[in-house]
């Protein structure tokens, strides 16, 4: 069993996929709430820090997008144009973010916790 660990192994076969995004969401947003603080820092592993969160929130997202487009996915017409718009704009956000444009983590903190509360 070199590589596998069996505590992740079971946690993963007890949560439903729901449960699993979830837990995604949860632990990005902590990571976006994280760095708040540090949004006005010009210290380099702060702005690291900074990068590595929004850029994982991105990551998160861009993640889904395959996902929502599967034409097997149940989801209503609706609901996807809605969660391609979200990512289209967390892209956009993060943009600024990176480019000196925004400080503001709000955006993608709310988004985040909205879709938390859609997966309760």
């Amino acid at each position: 069993m070199a590589g596998k660990n069996p505590y992740l192994t079971a946690q993963n076969t007890l949560e439903t996929p729901r449960q699993l995004e979830y837990r995604l969401f949860s632990a990005v947003t902590r990571a976006l709430m994280d760095v708040r603080p540090l949004m006005q820092s010009g210290n380099p592993a702060d702005v690291a820090k900074i990068a590595s969160a929004i850029g994982w929130n991105r990551d998160v997202w861009n993640h889904l997008m395959p996902e929502v487009l599967d034409d097997a996915n149940p989801m209503s017409r609706d609901l996807k144009v809605s969660l391609i718009n979200i990512c289209i704009f967390v892209n956009r956000h993060t943009d600024k973010i990176t480019a000196g444009e925004s400080q503001d983590l709000e955006p993608l903190i709310e988004i985040n916790r909205n879709i938390m509360d859609g997966l309760k």
